[in-house]
């Protein structure tokens, strides 16, 4: 070989970059670094845990799981006695009556009660309340990024990143219920008062907002990649010629929502909302509510809507109008009516397409843990609860599921996997009342 030859080859040898390997060590370690780093950023990190959410569920679908009851005969058969030894009764004693107000428990869960017409509270054509902002949401903070800006319309300084330490119990919480942002403006707050109602209509929502106050309701919202899921919307106007609603949306900007979609996502959540007022205007705020400024007249309302619909619903709204029920039957502590009514949801839900499964049911609204507890189905409540944690990439943002199959597990005497549900939970919800209370009980 030539001597030049040879000077080429060397050449080429020194400037091989495996001669000296630790470079490229080190440029692989710093791009980890890099990568570290900017996963701490919020935006890349919302961006990096919902590629990954999508791909998990993509293999693992929530929507293949069905939650079957396996104590609904057990209660069934129950009902079916008392009502005999109550016709016994009847017959024996036949001036007894059953108080209309304690209607008694019965396969078709509760009679249909009817549903009034109330007077309308006079409402312009049209409405639209100056001065609401618009704040958009990081990355699961739709409640916190709400009742912020409700709170700053008012006049209540403060961000959707203080209202998210406030209200969510850490980085991984994925529901803030509308119960807990009204107590937090009621314990929180000097000067503001904040309504929880369920049954929400074109007409009281009007009444609301014509009356320059903004109303913030949970609705559902169907995303055409993740499916269905649960979503906050403050609606501060409205119009009768276009018959729509307007909302300064923390994901889409300020948007439109025909008053037919608004209903049928609203229903989807029982119609419930909050309404955050000056202290000083309760009287306008109840005037505007009408019939439903009473609690009470407001559940039974709402339940009367609620069963008048159920003929008529088909599909999936007929799983919601059923789940709304036992919604409202726990809040009126009719908890074996509720449990039914739930049985009837879950059964519903099975004959779905997987698609058009609303699997994050769950993670909104407990009514099935407590129906289920409070009417001694304490394997069914245990069920639900598992399968719900099973079915969550983040079983840590459900700190409702594990308190509740604690509470199953402790009532059927298996302390040592209560104890485990329970500290699971405040793992998850540091300091909560209810959890630490539950497992001091513990043997």
């Amino acid at each position: 070989m030539s001597k030049a030859k040879n000077t080429i080859k060397n050449k080429l040898k020194t400037k091989s970059p495996w001669r000296k390997p630790w470079i490229y060590t080190g440029i692989l370690l710093a791009l980890i670094v890099l990568a570290l780093l900017a996963y701490q950023l919020p935006p890349i990190r919302n961006r990096v845990d919902t590629l990954y959410s999508k791909i998990y569920y993509k293999f693992n679908p929530p929507s293949a799981s069905v939650f079957s009851p396996s104590q609904q005969g057990t209660v069934e058969a129950i009902v079916k006695q008392t009502e005999r030894a109550m016709a016994a009764i009847a017959s024996e004693v036949p001036t007894a009556r059953v108080s209309e107000e304690t209607p008694l428990v019965t396969d078709e869960v509760t009679q249909t009660p009817t549903v009034e017409a109330p007077t309308p509270y006079p409402v312009p054509a049209s409405y639209t309340i100056a001065g609401m902002g618009l704040e958009y949401q990081t990355f699961n903070n739709c409640g916190p990024a709400n009742v912020s800006m409700n709170l700053n319309f008012w006049g209540w300084e403060t961000n959707q990143e203080k209202m998210r330490l406030a209200l969510r119990t850490h980085d991984h919480d994925r529901n803030v219920m509308l119960a807990e942002m009204r107590d937090y403006v009621l314990e929180n707050t000097d000067g503001l008062h904040a309504i929880l109602r369920y049954g929400g209509d074109l007409q009281v929502l009007k009444a609301l907002v014509s009356g320059g106050y903004p109303v913030l309701i949970e609705r559902g919202h169907t995303d055409p990649q993740d499916g269905w899921m649960g979503h906050y919307s403050i609606i501060h106007a409205y119009d009768d010629s276009t018959q729509t609603v307007t909302s300064n949306d923390t994901l889409l900007s300020t948007i439109t929502i025909p008053y037919e979609e608004l209903m049928r996502d609203w229903r989807h959540f029982d119609g419930i909302y909050i309404v955050i007022y000056p202290a000083d205007r309760d009287a306008d705020v109840l005037a505007r509510l009408g019939v439903h400024a009473d609690e009470s007249e407001n559940l039974r309302l709402s339940l009367a809507e609620i069963e008048a619909r159920i003929p008529y619903e088909t599909g999936r709204e007929l799983f919601f109008a059923w789940y709304s029920k036992g919604q409202i039957l726990v809040a009126m502590g009719e908890y074996m009516s509720a449990a039914q009514a739930f049985d009837r949801a879950f059964g519903v839900y099975a004959t779905l397409d997987m698609g058009a499964r609303p699997w994050r049911m769950t993670w909104y609204q407990i009514g099935p843990y407590i129906a289920y507890y409070r009417s001694g189905r304490y394997q069914d409540a245990l069920g639900l609860a598992q399968q719900t944690i099973d079915n969550s990439r983040e079983p840590k943002a459900l700190p409702e599921s594990y308190y509740w199959a604690g509470m199953a597990a402790k009532a059927m005497g298996m302390s040592d996997d209560a104890r485990v549900w329970f500290e699971k939970a405040l793992e998850y919800h540091p300091g909560w009342d209810l959890a630490l209370e539950a497992m001091a009980d513990l043997p």
